[in-house]
């Protein structure tokens, strides 16, 4: 439980880390692109990892393939009929129209953060059986960077001070504990192995639909090497951690 309190806490300072980055440093649309790409290669290489685990069990692929779209549809019907639910990924979709009505949604945009958050936090704590979730936990790290850097973003454009930016993005954050946390509170760690598998691949298919819905809009509109390339290393990098650890 300690390691998995460590892993969530440091992705919350990833998070605060790109929050505080926005105060000082001038991000161009090329340079954020690349980061929201390189973060989407990531969650996709750890939802393969998660769901690699059940492919090569005895588990009946239809449950892991059900598993995964159900994974998937949570969070596209709340970035569709809710609100985004990583900012991250629709970062580039904001306008100024968007930041300027945020004091009208703030507590929409906060729960669906909240909700992506603990997502990310149980992502963490869910048991892999081996050493795949070093290879979750460095997508989730790299994730959270431009993750946090997005969301002050915006805050920002709604002429939020700093300290009330970090506040807010600390408290949407932390739910990634709270996730982390939720896992042995409710005893999740006594459920049998193919239960398991199937929360991992619930957790894939929201890591799926993340990663997918990082790039997509930027390929079709402009950056397509740039968003290509920076994907792609993503994947690569998380990927690498993973065969280099076993």
């Amino acid at each position: 439980m300690d390691e998995i309190l460590i892993r969530c806490f440091l992705g919350v300072l990833s998070a605060l880390a790109g929050t505080v980055s926005i105060f000082f440093i001038k991000l161009n649309h090329h340079k954020l692109c690349a980061l929201i790409s390189f973060s989407g290669g990531a969650l996709l290489s750890a939802a393969l990892v998660l769901f690699s685990a059940g492919i090569t069990s005895d588990l009946n692929p239809i449950y892991l393939i059900l598993s995964l779209f159900s994974g998937y549809a949570v969070f596209y019907l709340i970035g569709k009929y809710y609100f985004h639910v990583c900012p991250a990924c629709a970062a580039s979709h904001f306008d100024e129209n968007t930041t300027k009505k945020f004091n009208e949604i703030a507590l929409v945009m906060i729960t669906a953060l909240s909700f992506h958050s603990f997502m990310d936090g149980l992502a963490m704590a869910v048991p892999s059986g081996n050493d795949h979730d070093h290879s979750v936990f460095g997508a989730v790290l790299a994730h959270k960077f431009p993750e946090g850097l997005a969301l002050a973003s915006l805050l920002i454009g709604s002429n939020y001070n700093k300290v009330k930016v970090l506040v807010v993005v600390l408290a949407v954050e932390f739910t990634t504990v709270i996730g982390g946390l939720s896992f042995y509170f409710f005893s999740l760690d006594q459920l049998g192995r193919n239960t398991l598998l199937i929360i991992e691949a619930h957790l894939a298919g929201g890591f799926v639909y993340l990663a997918l819905h990082a790039i997509l809009g930027e390929l079709m509109r402009h950056h397509k090497t740039l968003v290509f390339t920076s994907f792609i290393l993503g994947i690569i990098v998380i990927l690498g951690i993973n065969f280099f650890i076993h």
